[in-house]
């Protein structure tokens, strides 16, 4: 219970004890002592806490990269605060924060930021005041940095970006392991896109580098990778006959870490096997993708056949591998589940984007009509290579793309991987997904916040020091711990039993992104915001003090009365 409201409270029980007491009075002292009763009480507490007085000043708070020309611009009569790191002048009060400030300045009204932003503590400070921000130009160099949320293993990934001044140079891209670089030009807005795949779980770390006309590095960028293991998905292939196809998608499936049940015929009577591969209910329930080849599903009886699809309705997914063109039960099969295809008249000859030109790569003159279908991969052309739709709780889809063992035996195996880690994650059956707990950018000596569903947090620094933290809860399921790393580079959040590295850069080691970073989270808090109920200074006692005397005095006049003259 706070003082304020131990005085209202106290306050309004002298105020009921006076109203009784002056009930007792009679005539025009009565209508006097009740009115005194509650003007004294109202009075006191404006004398003890007084409404502040609104007024107009503005707080200039000086950033670092804030300069001469920015300061002699200031608002005249603005009071002039620097935060660390910003150039001082005579005159300009030095403070170590936005929160001591606005403590020592009660009466300001709005803040005028200059130089490149306020850090995430100062922005907390700065929340709900009326801000007006003069960013100063940050340097050039890499100014954007885009990875994905998630990044899991087997999977291809993104690394996008923009740089800040870039006309006529070039971006290069260091992949672990790569003794070449992998060059790309940025676009007139300066931005650039490196794709890349990732082949196990951990941290990686990529590097990026602006170069000159002349082959010099004139800026460096980390780029530190998290790639996640994953689920591990329960497959079951079913074919017809041997083919590479099948032979390099089981191959992807085992190195990727997925548990794989296979059975191929390889004449009648006499097939080979791998796991189970039961058709059954149960152990379809267990399976989260069925890939099945058309000579395969030509084999089933059209009691297991109606099992698969009953349990894609429950959640199951299902892939139908075309080899050829598609026959008129089949396909009236297949329009049946969703899926209209019909054969077409087209040049079967295809290369996939950013692979090389094979001959081994053909598609089936498939053409899907127009519906609510998913495209699950496409040629260069633009043209489908594959498609699916829901039904019910899973999914059915068919491919027609022929030869991808090819991109394996030329050397672009992992195309081949991602082109099938990208199939499994559309149609596999859906699994819960956790909710990330690390930030998206952490900076050495700022403040980031760490989420988990654990009560329990801790952080392991890059030389092994542990640091507790106390977090508290954001939610139902969820705490939330803030966290002043004291170094750069990998550190590890550790949340109950579960590991989880995340990066902390310097601001040195990226200047520009950090500028960049810093002044788009500033410019949010621009010109938003109220003036703050306190932005002001306290006002004077004592007209209230002898406002109050008053009603006092003839209190006091009235109580000392004798009885007889009351």
């Amino acid at each position: 219970m706070s003082t304020q409201l131990i005085v209202t409270i106290a306050l309004l029980a002298g105020a009921v004890f006076s109203l009784i007491e002056c009930w007792r009075l009679r005539g025009l002292r009565r209508v006097l002592g009740l009115l005194a009763s509650l003007a004294a009480p109202l009075l006191f507490y404006l004398l003890l806490y007084p409404p502040p007085q609104r007024t107009d000043t503005v707080l200039a708070v000086l950033t670092a990269g804030t300069t001469p020309a920015q300061i002699a611009q200031l608002p005249p009569g603005a009071r002039r605060v620097a935060l660390p790191g910003a150039a001082v002048e005579a005159g300009i009060e030095q403070v170590p924060d936005l929160a001591t400030a606005l403590r020592r300045h009660p009466d300001v009204a709005a803040l005028h930021v200059t130089g490149l932003g306020l850090g995430a503590a100062d922005r907390d400070a700065a929340r709900g005041w009326p801000l007006r921000f003069d960013a100063t130009e940050p340097a050039r160099g890499f100014a954007e940095l885009q990875l994905p949320a998630a990044i899991r293993a087997g999977h291809g990934f993104a690394i996008q970006g923009r740089v800040r001044g870039a006309a006529g140079l070039q971006v290069a891209l260091q992949q672990p392991g790569a003794a070449e670089l992998v060059q790309a030009a940025p676009d007139a807005q300066g931005r650039f896109r490196f794709d890349s795949l990732a082949r196990r779980a951990g941290t990686v770390d990529y590097e990026l580098r602006l170069l000159g006309a002349d082959g010099s590095v004139l800026d460096r960028l980390a780029v530190p990778v998290r790639v996640e293991a994953g689920a591990a998905l329960r497959l079951m292939l079913l074919s017809g006959g041997p083919d590479p196809d099948l032979k390099y998608l089981q191959r992807w499936a085992l190195d990727a870490g997925h548990s794989v049940s296979a059975r191929t015929l390889l004449s009648r009577g006499i097939a080979q096997q791998r796991g189970a591969a039961g058709l059954d209910a149960a152990a379809l329930a267990q399976t989260d993708l069925v890939i099945v080849d058309e000579r395969a599903w030509s084999q089933l009886d059209k009691n297991v056949r109606t099992r698969l699809l009953a349990a894609v309705d429950e959640g199951l997914g299902l892939l139908l591998r075309l080899g050829g063109p598609l026959p008129p039960a089949l396909a009236a099969e297949l329009r049946a589940t969703g899926l209209d295809l019909r054969n077409v008249a087209m040049d079967t000859r295809l290369q996939l984007p950013g692979a090389a030109e094979s001959q081994a790569l053909q598609r089936l003159p498939l053409q899907a009509a127009p519906g609510p279908l998913q495209v699950l991969a496409a040629a260069a052309d633009g043209k489908p290579l594959g498609v699916a739709r829901n039904r019910g709780l899973g999914r059915i889809g068919a491919w027609w793309l022929q030869g991808s063992s090819a991109l394996v035996t030329s050397g672009q195996a992992g195309l081949h991987d991602v082109l099938w880690a990208q199939l499994a994650d559309a149609l596999a059956r859906p699994r819960a997904q956790a909710a990330a707990l690390l930030p998206e950018a952490a900076w050495r000596g700022e403040r980031s916040l760490l989420c988990s569903g654990e009560a329990s947090l801790a952080v392991r620094a890059p030389d092994a020091g542990m640091t507790p933290l106390l977090p508290r809860r954001a939610d139902a399921q969820t705490y939330c711990a803030g966290f002043w790393p004291r170094l750069s580079g990998w550190h590890e959040l550790q949340a109950g039993d579960t590991r989880q590295p995340f990066y902390v850069r310097a601001a040195e080691d990226a200047p520009g992104l950090h500028q960049t970073q810093l002044q788009a989270a500033t410019r949010v808090l621009a010109g938003g915001g109220q003036p703050n109920a306190a932005a002001g200074a306290a006002g004077a006692r004592w007209p209230w003090f002898l406002a109050w005397l008053l009603p006092a005095t003839l209190l006091w006049w009235l109580q000392r009365r004798p009885a007889a003259d009351a």
